[in-house]
């Protein structure tokens, strides 16, 4: 076999990669499909940690009302002092305030799913697309669904930082509360 007659290794590479990656449309729809597949993980990322701060916050009121009623037993005559009931109140609220963000974090927002119709009308033409079209309509397809998720998961990110900084403040709040006691 002669030099030229020889298959380069270039172009066994470019058939390879022609073979195993989508072109054109597909590629495009494969690219929004592992992005919608990331936005799905991050959903499940978010409503998570949500259940993570409902849990430490029903865990630190728990701690909260314990102090209270630890501090109130210690003597009959204690007073708490009104600067640190003050400090436990508001904390107590933030409590409450990032309880609820962190439940926006799994509440059950709509996500645009593939509809089912608009297939079904699709699969019972007469006539097939070409693949091509075929891959760009489900490219299309897929990036509404894209938007959506994108834009719920947006919410809950925002629900969950929120819950996170009213978490920390009732933290706070009871720290400066325990410091008035002590």
């Amino acid at each position: 076999m002669t030099a030229s007659s020889k298959p380069s290794a270039k172009s066994n590479s470019d058939a390879a990669t022609a073979t195993t990656e989508p072109t054109g449309y597909a590629g495009y729809g494969e690219f929004v499909k592992d992005e919608l597949a990331a936005q799905d993980a991050r959903k499940a990322s978010f409503e998570q940690r949500g259940q993570t701060v409902i849990t430490t916050a029903g865990t630190l009121v728990t701690l909260l009302f314990a102090l209270a009623a630890l501090s109130t037993r210690q003597a009959a005559t204690f007073m708490l002092p009104h600067t640190a009931r003050t400090w436990l109140l508001i904390g107590l609220a933030f409590f409450f305030a990032s309880a609820i963000a962190a439940l926006i974090t799994n509440a059950p927002l709509v996500y645009q799913v593939v509809p089912v119709e608009k297939v079904r009308d699709r699969l019972n033409r007469e006539t097939p697309p070409t693949a091509g079209r075929a891959a760009k309509a489900i490219a299309l397809t897929r990036l509404d669904a894209l938007a959506s998720a994108k834009k719920r998961n947006a919410i809950k990110g925002w629900a969950l930082a929120i819950a996170f900084g009213l978490e920390a403040l009732a933290v706070g709040c009871v720290a400066i509360a325990v410091s008035k006691i002590l």
